[in-house]
């Protein structure tokens, strides 16, 4: 198997095991898998629909702040922290960089291949979408 082929699917792999594990979770806190019919359809639908909503935000919000990340939305923050941690060591302020050598490290280090949160938190966004679907075809006021 090529490497390329098998770091996608090491990403991906663990991505969604990592997502259906927190929609199970999600579920498991509000139905009682020991007397299952006690749940009403309509509310199985509600309940999966909110489980998979909750971690397909997450993905896809993380996702969104790599992207800002990788943008340079917060090297400011970033090299603030780096100086107040090297201000904290001793003999750590002898070697401060000016914030011009810190964004240029940055750049020519930014992150690549981490679309796959894009793709995986939309998928739970789109199974949640099913979900709220045939949730309303049940549901009656």
């Amino acid at each position: 198997m090529s490497t390329p082929l098998k770091k996608n699917l090491i990403k991906y792999g663990i991505s969604v095991s990592l997502a259906l594990l927190m929609a199970y979770a999600f579920v498991a806190l509000r139905v009682d898998f020991k007397n299952p019919g006690a749940t009403a359809l309509v509310d199985w639908y509600l309940i999966l629909c909110d489980g998979f909503t909750v971690p397909g935000l997450l993905f896809t919000m993380f996702g969104c702040f790599m992207s800002l990340s990788n943008q340079g939305a917060m090297d400011g923050l970033g090299y603030v922290a780096a100086n107040a941690v090297n201000m904290l060591i001793p003999g750590g302020a002898l070697k401060m960089e000016r914030y011009k050598e810190y964004l240029e490290r940055r750049r020519a280090n930014r992150l690549k291949g981490y679309g796959f949160l894009y793709v995986v938190g939309l998928g739970c966004l789109a199974i949640s979408g099913v979900f709220m679907v045939l949730f309303y075809s049940l549901y009656q006021k």
